[in-house]
């Protein structure tokens, strides 16, 4: 395979990987995990501290807890019932996440992505009271890499991160060090529904030049 057709491979699999909530509860070999998680932890990060951790949940019992949680996180936003039967493109994700909440925990594998607590450095000395968040700018590059290695092997996952409303609970109940903060939760297993190309706004309606608005050069 030569530079381009490699360049080309990229840039499908980029346009490619869609969020993928209906997961089969179809056992999924560890080992394909691990090769997701060896492609998460090359990813860049600042001064190469490398600030990320996992928990990989696996038990019944564990994926239920975190299953209830969720559910209550979501039912308990206060919003009212979404329209699930209706044929917009509101509609289609509200069916995919409800179907996602109802069996979170038949998912083979819940990851929590944890990181390293680490003061931005806007923040001024006297004002760094309790914990620190994580190191979101060096944590998100690894989830990345992580999404995009499950769609090369085929792999179903959707970034979430509702884990925030109970992550106190989260941390206690798996024993995640204070030092760390969960950033993201994803659910991996095989796809129910098929990948397909994501749609997104062009990078040239939302890119300018030299200053906000210009959207060209020399303008």
């Amino acid at each position: 395979m030569d530079q381009t057709d490699s360049n080309l491979s990229f840039f499908d699999l980029v346009g490619n990987v869609r969020a993928m909530r209906r997961l089969k509860p179809d056992p999924v070999p560890l080992e394909l995990i691990r090769r997701v998680l060896r492609a998460g932890v090359q990813a860049p990060s600042g001064q190469n501290t490398q600030p990320w951790a996992f928990v990989l949940l696996t038990e019944p019992e564990s994926k239920q807890w975190f299953a209830e949680r969720y559910a209550g996180a979501i039912r308990g936003r206060g919003r009212r019932t979404p329209d699930l039967d209706g044929r917009t493109s509101a509609s289609r994700q509200f069916r995919a996440l409800y179907y996602q909440l109802e069996h979170m925990h038949e998912t083979p594998y819940i990851l929590l992505v944890c990181g390293k607590r680490d003061w931005p450095f806007r923040v001024p000395e006297a004002e760094r009271v309790g914990l620190a968040p994580p190191s979101y700018g060096s944590v998100y590059p690894c989830v990345q890499n992580i999404l995009l290695a499950c769609r090369a092997l085929g792999l179903g996952a959707a970034l979430t991160t509702m884990h925030q409303v109970f992550e106190a609970e989260l941390q206690e109940r798996f024993g995640i060090p204070e030092e760390y903060g969960v950033v993201a939760t994803i659910p991996i297993g095989w796809p129910l529904g098929r990948f397909g190309p994501v749609r997104r706004y062009p990078a040239e309606d939302v890119t300018f030049f030299d200053a906000w608005g210009k959207a060209e050069p020399g303008e």
